[in-house]
């Protein structure tokens, strides 16, 4: 029968059957210490690209645009080059502009497609190739993403953006990624409280 004592016995009385044996376990061996190995580069890897992708996002020009549509300063002005014109702030307001460095009256759309819209898109686009999970870009995104798509300007943008029937399409990644972060938010934050009061019990 196999793996009785006699069989250990032929078998290491056998040296062809002993290392053909040894071979084999070491192979077995081998194959999970690289799967282990794998598994753990993999969440590496995986945690790395998540830093990089929000490192790349947060760029002075995002901070600033954030900033502006949290604060209802954009107002989308279309037209044959349309264009955001930033509305006059008050003067607690004006001042917190002036840290972030912005003295400009206007902003170009092709400024907020590069600096917010566009990576975002990308982080729709990541989720729905499942390289990225819907609680990974919450715990990462969900806050730009809420601010962006419900600003009233930057809605606006949008619509006229997706007006020809041949762009209909445009940033659907990041329309469908606020729509599943609004459900999906929901239950992490309620998920967030409960551990939160049993905690404190």
């Amino acid at each position: 029968m196999l793996w009785t004592s006699d069989f250990w016995l032929r078998t290491l009385q056998n040296p062809e059957a002993f290392w053909a044996m040894a071979t084999a376990i070491a192979t077995v061996g081998l194959i999970a210490v690289a799967n282990y190995q794998l598994r753990d580069l993999a969440k590496t890897s995986k945690s790395d690209f998540l830093y990089k992708l929000k490192k790349d996002f947060f760029t002075p020009e995002a901070r600033r645009l954030v900033f502006l549509a949290e604060n209802d300063l954009l107002k989308f002005k279309p037209g044959r080059i349309p264009y955001f014109e930033i509305a006059t702030p008050d003067a607690e307001t004006a001042k917190r502009m002036e840290d972030l460095g912005i003295t400009t009256s206007s902003l170009s759309t092709g400024l907020v497609d590069d600096a917010v819209l566009g990576p975002l898109e990308d982080v729709g686009v990541l989720l729905e190739r499942n390289l990225v999970s819907l609680d990974e870009a919450y715990e990462q995104f969900d806050s730009f993403v809420q601010i962006c798509v419900e600003n009233e300007a930057i809605a606006q943008y949008l619509a006229c953006c997706r007006e020809d029937e041949d762009d209909d399409d445009v940033y659907d990644h990041l329309q469908n990624l606020y729509e599943k972060l609004n459900v999906r938010g929901k239950s992490i934050r309620a998920e967030k409280r409960k551990a939160k009061k049993k905690s404190h019990s």
